[in-house]
């Protein structure tokens, strides 16, 4: 729990955070995106 107290009284450790809390639901929304085309194209296309 300090590490997280240390980053979040840190500007940096704040940008940090929401960068990579950005790029997460970034990844999981292509990832989702992707997997709803694959599952409505079906095996018959």
């Amino acid at each position: 729990m300090e590490l997280w107290k240390e980053l979040l009284s840190d500007d940096v450790g704040v940008l940090s955070i929401i960068t990579i809390v950005i790029a997460t639901v970034v990844v999981v929304g292509a990832v989702w995106i992707v997997v709803n085309k694959v599952k409505k194209a079906g095996p018959n296309d």
